[in-house]
């Protein structure tokens, strides 16, 4: 997946640092670290003890993309959350934003919310 803007990685990264950061993503979206791990396919000690893994890095942006798109529609971080985790929606095959993330499905769930930003109806 290339990301195409990444203005939104600057929530997800510790201060000073360039990589992203799995424990804010994580802190983000109210899930734990295992959780994380699972939805982005790797294993939790490699996120853990080396997030810089390029691995991990891919599957972060891409989660991160996914969820930054969301929060420019729902601001409030707890609502896009609870939305990106519960809310299916029936172009992804009534599945969440969360899950599509985790069946490597990142384009078409950015693509729904940029075609619902740009005021088409999901």
């Amino acid at each position: 997946m290339t990301l195409r803007d990444d203005s939104y990685k600057h929530r997800f990264r510790e201060p000073g640092q360039e990589i992203l950061s799995p424990a804010l993503l994580a802190a983000s979206l109210e899930v734990s670290g295992g959780q994380l791990a699972a939805v982005l396919g790797v294993h939790h000690d490699v996120m853990r003890h080396h997030p810089d893994d390029p691995t991990v890095q891919r599957r972060l942006g891409e989660l991160a993309e996914v969820f930054g798109r969301l929060l420019e529609l729902r601001a409030d971080p707890a609502t896009a959350a609870f939305h990106m985790k519960n809310t299916p929606v029936a172009i992804l095959n009534h599945r969440t934003l969360f899950e599509a993330v985790a069946t490597h499905d990142s384009e078409r769930a950015v693509r729904y919310l940029q075609s619902i930003s740009g005021g088409q109806s999901g």
